[in-house]
C-alpha cells in the first residue's frame, strides 16, 4: 500500500513539474542532437537507425541528462542558455544566497560566475562546454 502511494505521489509531482513551463529550459543541446541526426542523415532510415543507435549508445539520455540538471539550470537561473547563445552575445546577473552575492556571466558555451560578497569573497571560476566531446568542465585559476 505505501508503494502504491509514493507511486501516485511521484506521479502528481511528475505532472505538476511538468506543467510548470516557467522552468522547465529550452533543451538546447537535445534539440541539437536531434536537429544535427535530422540534417546530417540522409534518408528517413539512416535517420531511424542512427536514433536507435544513440538510444542503445545513450547518447540522447546523457543529453537529456545534461539538459535537466545542468544546462536547464543554468538557463532557469541566469535567464539565458549559454549553448543557444550566438557568438559574441553576453548577459550578466546578480543573484544572492544568504550572505553571499554572485556575479554570474553568460556567453556562448561560457557560464562565468565571481563571489561579490561572502566568505571567498573574489573567488571566481568558469563552466566551460565542449562541444568536440559534449561535456562540461570547471575552470578555476586556469586549471
Amino acid at each position: 500500500m505505501k508503494r502504491l502511494q509514493n507511486f501516485f505521489l511521484a506521479t502528481a509531482l511528475f505532472v505538476v513539474i511538468l506543467s510548470q513551463t516557467g522552468c522547465m529550459g529550452s533543451w538546447s543541446l537535445t534539440n541539437s542532437l536531434y536537429d544535427w541526426n535530422k540534417t546530417s542523415v540522409s534518408g528517413k532510415w539512416g535517420q531511424e537507425l542512427v536514433f536507435a543507435a544513440f538510444v542503445i549508445i545513450p547518447v540522447y539520455e546523457f543529453a537529456i541528462l545534461a539538459d535537466g540538471i545542468v544546462i536547464n539550470s543554468i538557463e532557469f537561473w541566469t535567464g539565458s542558455n549559454p549553448i543557444a547563445m550566438k557568438a559574441g552575445e553576453k548577459e550578466s546577473k546578480i543573484v544572492q544566497n544568504g550572505n553571499d552575492i554572485y556575479q554570474i556571466t553568460t556567453a556562448q558555451n561560457k557560464v562565468h560566475a565571481v563571489k561579490l560578497a561572502g566568505e571567498n569573497e573574489g573567488q571566481a571560476g568558469d563552466f566551460v562546454y565542449s562541444a568536440e566531446t559534449g561535456k562540461w568542465a570547471f575552470v578555476e585559476a586556469g586549471k
